[in-house]
């Protein structure tokens, strides 16, 4: 597995072109459109990430959240309750990767390609991409917003386990 390809597809961060070639990536026209259900996973990163960074910035007490509608009795649930904050994020990154890898599509300018106006499916044997801004935007803030949240579930794991 080229591990450039997975964090492509599943983060969402990298473009494909050199430092030197980005001015002219936009010239180039293909262009990931990315399906419906790799939306929706990076909605509920955002979500998740958004509701334990929110609650982490406001120094609220991490037995006083409530999670998928769980709230944490004691130490122990505290952890547990971290451990499936990160295990959900990570769910939702590798779902969003199979969803572009399986469903994705190459939006090809037939004025551009010479190609017809048609869709290519993605391979990974022809990994020449870049991002639309909005997605890249988006997928940065995702990103930015799962590791702070990690980050407050951290400090609450470990702080429990070290009292």
């Amino acid at each position: 597995m080229n591990v450039r390809y997975f964090l492509f597809l599943s983060l969402g961060l990298t473009r494909v072109y050199p430092p030197q070639k980005l001015k002219n990536a936009k010239k180039i026209p293909e262009k990931l459109l990315e399906p419906d259900g790799a939306k929706v996973c990076r909605r509920n990163i955002l979500a998740l990430a958004g509701v334990v960074v929110i609650a982490g910035f406001a120094g609220a007490d991490p037995r006083e959240i409530s999670v998928f509608g769980v709230k944490p009795s004691g130490d122990w649930g505290v952890i547990v309750l971290g451990m499936a904050v990160i295990l959900a994020h990570l769910y939702w990154y590798a779902l969003r990767y199979h969803h572009l890898n399986e469903d994705g599509v190459i939006e090809v300018n037939p004025a551009l390609s010479g190609h017809g106006a048609d869709n290519l499916k993605i391979s990974g044997s022809r990994f020449t991409l870049v991002r639309k801004g909005a997605d890249l935007f988006s997928n940065c803030a995702a990103f930015v917003l799962t590791c702070l949240s990690w980050c407050f579930v951290a400090s609450w794991i470990i702080g429990k386990l070290c009292l």
